[in-house]
């Protein structure tokens, strides 16, 4: 099967995330406060000559990069510069960190970059960037710029799967696991807006406020199969042909005739990824109502289910006119990602 072809492709990806994943930690565990600051926020403790020259510059180069297809601008993280003597213990348990230091000592004769998780607050990543001089500091920090830009968007996403899972919605789960033979982590207050034999669709609606006015804000998840014929069916171009046919046959809009599909307008981005130790693609993009003007961001996901021999594809989206879409596209990647195959339980024997 050629699906295994393209697993070994992605080995790399698995070899990536371990490497943080499993990096060193200083403190007891036990004596860790909670992590403090902003959802997607980033501390940077250096000088202000660091900050304003080489080192700084490619720092900003790797987090100000725009965050995948989002309708306007939004950067992947907002740094937050902080002069090394405010770096106090009202600070050190932020939720994300990088610390850069110049200096001609024994560590520093070989410019370094390295990642810890909970230094000082549970949850927490924690970036060390040392060299002699801001030419190497900044050539170490582009090296590993893409793994440094996965690690903090790998963790903030990790950070909503476990907020999500404190209150989920336990009715939800447990019927997609009888209903489709897999689970997702979803929060209590989503509900089913549709659910027949080839499509499932959770809804959740939400209030924020923004300028003294209440605000609608909707997060939506559609899941559905489709039987395993060929690796095409996995690239990009499948993968919208499939997601137009679906949304336009149960998506409907606000008024009579209009429908969810994509917008193309704006190029979806695809990647071929590791999940749950099997292959996998993800789209991301722009959807919006034919015959309306509705429109937002949105992140699917298709895996290989190798108990049915059918792909499954999990998808979710976000409308939120009034507001940022950022954050709001993490959290509905972090339920998408909480997928697993469900086992019913075996029924015991009589005796």
């Amino acid at each position: 099967m050629q699906i295994q072809a393209n697993f070994r492709r992605v080995l790399l990806f698995l070899a990536a995330a371990a490497f943080w994943g499993c990096g060193s930690q200083e403190g007891a565990r036990s004596a860790l406060t909670g992590k403090v600051g902003a959802a997607g926020e980033i501390v940077v403790v250096c000088d202000e000559a660091v900050w304003n020259g080489a080192v700084g510059d490619t720092l900003r180069s790797i987090f100000d990069q725009p965050f995948p297809v989002l309708p306007q601008y939004e950067p992947w993280f907002d740094l937050v510069h902080l002069e090394p003597e405010a770096f106090d213990r009202f600070w050190k348990p932020h939720r994300n960190i990088v610390v850069l230091e110049l200096a001609d000592r024994v560590d520093t004769q070989e410019a370094n970059v390295k990642i810890f998780k909970e230094k000082y607050a549970r949850e927490q990543l924690y970036v060390v960037g040392k060299a002699r001089n801001a030419n190497a500091l900044a050539g170490a920090l582009h090296e590993r710029s893409q793994e440094l830009l996965s690690a903090f968007h790998s963790i903030e996403v990790d950070r909503y799967a476990g907020l999500i899972s404190l209150s989920q919605n336990e009715v939800i789960r447990d019927e997609l696991g009888k209903r489709l033979g897999l689970q997702l982590t979803v929060p209590r207050d989503a509900r089913w807006a549709k659910k027949n034999a080839e499509f499932h669709w959770i809804d959740r609606q939400l209030t924020r406020m923004k300028g003294g006015d209440n605000h609608d804000v909707q997060q939506g998840f559609f899941i559905y199969r489709e039987p395993y014929v060929s690796d095409e069916q996995f690239s990009m171009g499948e993968r919208l042909r499939k997601r137009n046919e679906v949304l336009k046959a149960h998506v409907p809009g606000p008024i009579p005739r209009s429908y969810m599909t994509t917008e193309m307008r704006y190029t979806p981005s695809y990647e071929e990824v590791l999940f749950n130790g099997g292959f996998a693609s993800e789209l991301r993009g722009l959807w919006r109502i034919e015959g309306d003007y509705m429109g937002g961001p949105f992140y699917s996901l298709t895996a290989y289910d190798e108990r049915s021999g059918e792909l499954v594809t999990v998808e979710g989206y976000a409308y939120a006119p009034f507001f940022d879409k950022r954050e709001y596209m993490r959290e509905v990647e972090a339920i998408v990602r909480s997928l697993i195959w469900y086992e019913a339980p075996e029924t015991p024997a009589a005796p």
